[in-house]
């Protein structure tokens, strides 16, 4: 589907060259002389390769059909990560190259929104934050001082995340996925 330059967003994925690029950032210049353009900064979806581009306002850009599909995440084993079709329960494998620092944040159970461009696996949503229980929790130690104070905890999958004092072993958080910080306790 072709867009006009100036429509380009972040997190869209665009064909360049045959190949897909997804926007990681975006500016629109105006420059006392010459022409409007729209600069970018993409990654390469399949390599992860880091591509800046220019394109005129006027130029015209091929923007990628995406389809997603609501799947759960099974396990992994040698060949990747097994995750099953929520609707028609079959199931895939994705590679570590797509998963990437996600990886983490896969747990059983769980649904994921993967994206498919012509029938080819090319991205994996997390969801904006996830429940994890604390494994290790090192012992509060009383300060003299009334400022909230962060300490690191080691969670499940071998996630570390600095946490208020009063979480302890066990305990249920919530944890942002894009930036790893700590959300609030869970109640279970």
């Amino acid at each position: 589907m072709q867009i006009n330059a100036t429509q380009i967003r972040e997190g869209m994925v665009l064909i360049i060259d045959t190949e897909l690029y997804r926007v990681a950032w975006k500016m629109h210049r105006t420059p006392g002389k010459g022409n409007a353009c729209m600069q970018t900064k993409l990654k390469n979806i399949i390599n992860g390769r880091n591509l800046e581009k220019r394109f005129l306002s006027s130029e015209r850009v091929e923007k990628a059909l995406l389809e997603t599909k609501s799947m759960q995440y099974l396990y992994k084993d040698s060949s990747g990560y097994i995750f099953m079709d929520t609707e028609d329960y079959e199931q895939i494998t994705i590679n570590d190259d797509i998963i990437g620092e996600s990886a983490k944040y896969l747990k059983e159970e769980i649904a994921f929104t993967v994206t498919f461009h012509d029938g080819q696996i090319v991205g994996l949503e997390l969801p904006k934050s996830i429940d994890i229980r604390v494994v290790s929790a090192p012992p509060e130690v009383r300060k003299a001082t009334a400022s909230a104070s962060l300490r690191p905890v080691e969670c499940e999958n071998d996630i570390i995340v600095n946490v208020p004092t009063f979480i302890k072993d066990g305990d249920l958080i919530k944890v942002n996925t894009e930036s790893g910080d700590y959300m609030e306790r869970v109640k279970e």
